[in-house]
């Protein structure tokens, strides 16, 4: 049976869940592993077939980047598969901008090897967030307010201060990457 490790870096869960949502979805013909980042090593990478990674995206600066650079040799000998988890996802960028973002995180050869780069919509529960986020988001709030025609995820970043917790992430996002990573193992 074909191993496929997926590890992930998730500071507030929607990283964690997207995960299990690859696992439950590649079915009964893998064996899924999953492994936070922080635990990931070259024997784990070893006795895998193919690697999912998946990173969260806080400002353009992904938790677990320096996990996965630190393994990048090891990882470029197996189907990789990378995916992302921000508060907006594609609503918020291109696939191309996302995946400089990727390509600025970890090692480009990685990014260019995957077999398939996913960018994924979250969630944001300000009761949640850690002084330094909230920090960082008051300077957003500030900044998404004074522009005249917001985006969708603009508006909807400015409704969750009042929200104070919305989740926007699904299985179906997942999807594609999903498909891709079947086509290249079957």
């Amino acid at each position: 049976m074909t191993t496929v490790l997926i590890t992930y870096a998730s500071q507030y869960g929607h990283t964690e869940r997207y995960a299990h949502w690859i696992s439950e979805q590649l079915g009964g013909g893998y064996r899924c592993e999953l492994l936070p980042v922080e635990d990931l090593t070259e024997a784990a990478i070893e006795k895998s077939d193919a690697v999912v990674a998946g990173l969260s995206d806080y400002g353009g600066f992904l938790t677990g980047a320096s996990a996965l650079k630190k393994h990048a040799g090891l990882l470029a000998q197996r189907p990789l598969a990378l995916f992302t988890v921000s508060f907006s996802g594609l609503e918020g960028g291109s696939q191309e901008k996302l995946d400089a973002m990727l390509s600025k995180n970890i090692k480009e050869t990685l990014v260019s090897h995957a077999i398939s780069t996913c960018h994924v919509r979250g969630g944001l529960d300000h009761t949640r967030l850690s002084l330094k986020h909230k920090a960082a988001l008051a300077g957003i709030r500030s900044a998404i307010a004074a522009i005249p025609r917001k985006s969708l995820a603009n508006q909807q970043m400015l409704d969750s201060f009042t929200a104070k917790t919305v989740d926007y992430s699904s299985p179906e996002q997942i999807e594609p990457l999903v498909t891709a990573l079947k086509t290249a193992l079957s």
